[in-house]
């Protein structure tokens, strides 16, 4: 009898164990997406909305710590054997979202800080000593009013550090921010600015849960690598180079890695220029998700390296019929992918004209793709649409030529082969590309 009771003596203990491990989640998403999305320690957990927008579900948690909500990347704060209910409806997101359960209060607190106006962008004009001794007083400020909740000690020592890192990611902006504001100064920072940002530490693991650490990381290392609002093309290099010298949380390494490589191909719309990025991504990155994620983003736009074949694809002409790429073979083709919204789109039409002009009666066709959904594509163009403008309706060739940002322009060969997948404008060096051709 002693051992039978010891045994389920035991047995709650084990059970008791494993509740204190996770966190119940639960709540209601209308008007939202499917399912609702929670960052938690570097993964994602999804739980799936039911036919009345609701959801529940449980999050494991070793320790309490904060977490981020992917609908609007709200911070959240979990700690475990404890529960929290999220209600909001998409449409009104801050003014409907409300929470309950034990850890309602603190998250309730933490929408407060979502929302609360705190940063002058004037700010930004004071000189350099005077702007780092107004962000110490904004932490004070935020603290002070924190310490006066008297939340437990867990949530406040973390919320406190959290605090520091929303005031940082403002402060890496100061530099360029002076330069925009007074030109003729050329501000370069100096050292109170730069100890102040250096007092933040880039491997505080117990902070990566918030877009708060997250977003300052990021700021942080593009401000170390000097770009320049992209005039060093080649500047990621150099940031990889850094994360690799001053990171050493190996989550933190991986995620940042991640998003360097991300951000190059995205800005440069492929992989020009990205081997070094590349290789250092590949050799240093542990995390089998993001190599995977990654790997499947780079084998994507391979495929649209120079003489590769040319994806096919199907679009709508203002006939009503469907087009594909063989329609179009034995010559040049010049596409320019753009959207009935994209105002820099628009500018670029009157430099086709000219450009379709210049090289009439040779072996190259000039065609646009619109990649708007196709009723409201119609409804734009309405008479307008010409022979030359085609619509994507299924969003074919959006996916396949790696369509992350309009404008684009293609350029395929009479074989249907590619010959630059994000060639230059008709306002910028496409004709001296074109005339390097036998067209």
């Amino acid at each position: 009898m002693r051992r039978f009771i010891t045994f389920i003596l035991l047995l709650g203990l084990f059970f008791s164990c494993s509740r204190d491990k996770t966190v119940r989640i639960s709540g209601r998403i209308e008007n939202g997406d499917s399912i609702a999305s929670i960052w938690v320690n570097d993964s994602i957990y999804t739980f799936s909305l039911d036919d009345n927008d609701f959801f529940s579900g449980e999050v494991v948690l070793e320790q309490a710590g904060f977490v981020t909500l992917l609908h609007n990347s709200l911070n959240l704060f979990l700690a475990p054997g404890e529960d929290l209910e999220i209600y909001l409806n998409a449409l009104n997101f801050s003014g409907s979202l409300y929470f309950r359960g034990s850890l309602g209060g603190i998250n309730s607190y933490l929408k407060e800080q979502e929302v609360a106006v705190f940063f002058n962008k004037d700010y930004y004009a004071l000189n350099e000593s005077a702007f780092v001794e107004k962000m110490k007083e904004l932490i004070d400020e935020k603290i002070k009013l924190l310490e006066a909740k008297n939340f437990d000690d867990s949530f406040t020592s973390l919320e406190k550090e959290r605090i520091r890192y929303s005031i940082a990611g403002k402060v890496s902006y100061y530099p360029i921010s002076q330069n925009r504001m007074f030109p003729e100064k050329n501000y370069q920072a100096g050292p109170l600015f730069t100890n102040f940002l250096s007092s933040f530490s880039l491997n505080n693991e117990d902070l990566f849960g918030t877009k708060d650490y997250r977003s300052f990381l990021l700021d942080y290392i593009y401000f170390q690598g000097n770009c320049n609002h992209g005039k060093n093309r080649n500047c990621s290099n150099d940031i990889a180079d850094f994360v690799l010298a001053s990171i050493t949380n190996s989550a933190i390494k991986n995620f940042l890695l991640t998003e360097i490589v991300y951000r190059y191909i995205w800005e440069n719309n492929g992989l020009d220029g990205a081997d070094y990025l590349l290789s250092v991504f590949r050799k240093e990155c542990s995390d089998t998700n993001k190599i995977a994620y990654m790997e499947e983003v780079i084998s994507n736009w391979e495929k649209l390296l120079p003489g590769k074949p040319a994806p096919d694809f199907s679009v709508v002409g203002r006939d009503g019929n469907m087009y594909s790429l063989k329609d179009f073979k034995e010559s040049y083709l010049y596409i320019t992918v753009w959207a009935t919204w994209c105002v820099p789109c628009k500018s670029e039409l009157p430099y086709l004209n000219v450009l379709q002009e210049e090289y009439r009666g040779k072996n190259i066709k000039f065609i646009s793709i619109v990649i708007d959904k196709y009723h409201e594509s119609r409804r734009f163009m309405g008479e307008n649409m010409d022979e030359f403008t085609f619509i994507d309706v299924a969003n074919e060739f959006n996916e396949n030529y790696m369509i992350i940002s309009v404008p684009r322009f293609v350029l395929i060969g009479p074989q249907g082969e590619i010959v630059n997948s994000n060639a230059p404008r008709p306002s910028g060096q496409i004709k001296q590309l074109l005339d390097t051709l036998v067209i």
